[in-house]
């Protein structure tokens, strides 16, 4: 289970960090600033982050059942 734990908790940091980077970008891009429906991209950016955070706390979960078993 530490295995997994571990690749859980790899994969949501580069989720998070993926969807953070996108958000930076499009709200930095003069293009995409002027959008008006910036709000529900960023929406949608911001879910992704929460993913990749909800993904490595389920990694975190993980490596704490290894332990105490």
């Amino acid at each position: 289970m530490a295995k997994l734990g571990l690749w859980a908790n790899a994969v949501g940091l580069v989720i998070s960090i993926a969807g953070t980077l996108l958000l930076f970008l499009h709200t930095t891009d003069k293009y995409h600033s002027a959008i008006q429906d910036i709000g529900s991209i960023a929406v949608a950016y911001l879910g992704l982050v929460l993913l990749g955070v909800s993904v490595s706390v389920t990694g975190v979960a993980l490596l704490l059942r290894t332990k105490h078993d």
